[in-house]
């Protein structure tokens, strides 16, 4: 029986030690787990001073940002503009006499003066056949007979996919049907 209970009493101490170290290792890992949350939270103040300070300027980059890329889809409605515009006025070198052309993205209105009905059927039907334009109506005709001209008033519906697409290279003159680079 003695012997039991110095097993008993060599077990008990074990445990209360193999006890007290398990309390102390749980008390220095909470230890540690402290230092790191307020290690953390000082980190968090620091990053949010930095980006506090980053705001005006994320702001300023933010809106540089919209303004080219506005710039780069105006820049190119712009270029396609500008293609259809010279377009329309190489097929009307040497048949009328442009006295308005305007080209938006919906339409162009072009406002002629023609020597002949033949010199401005040819127009149109040029016309009709640009690839950017979908269809073409003559809105107003007047006979100038001061002069010997036929003043007409022209509306080319455009294609909304020619201004529709801003990775798109412009097409190449070369490339359009109905477009004589002779004239």
């Amino acid at each position: 029986m003695t012997q039991l209970l110095t097993w008993s009493l060599s077990i008990g101490r074990l445990l209360i030690i193999l006890t007290e170290m398990v309390a102390l290792g749980t008390f220095l890992y909470r230890f540690s787990l402290d230092m790191q949350i307020v290690d953390l939270h000082d980190r968090i103040k620091g990053e949010s001073f930095i980006v506090a300070n980053f705001k005006n300027s994320e702001t300023n980059f933010r809106d540089i940002q919209d303004r080219l890329t506005t710039s780069k889809r105006y820049t190119t409605i712009g270029s396609t503009t500008t293609s259809i515009f010279g377009d329309i006025t190489k097929m009307g070198q040497g048949k009328v006499t442009f006295k308005d052309i305007t080209v938006t993205t919906q339409n162009a209105k072009i406002a002629v003066q023609a020597p002949s009905a033949a010199a401005l059927s040819q127009f149109v039907t040029t016309l009709r056949n640009h690839p950017e334009v979908t269809a073409v109506a003559v809105d107003k005709v007047s006979n100038s007979s001061a002069n010997a001209q036929v003043n007409v008033s022209i509306t080319a519906t455009l294609k909304p996919q020619a201004f529709a697409k801003e990775d798109e290279q412009p097409i190449n003159a070369a490339n359009r049907a109905g477009v004589d680079n002779n004239l």
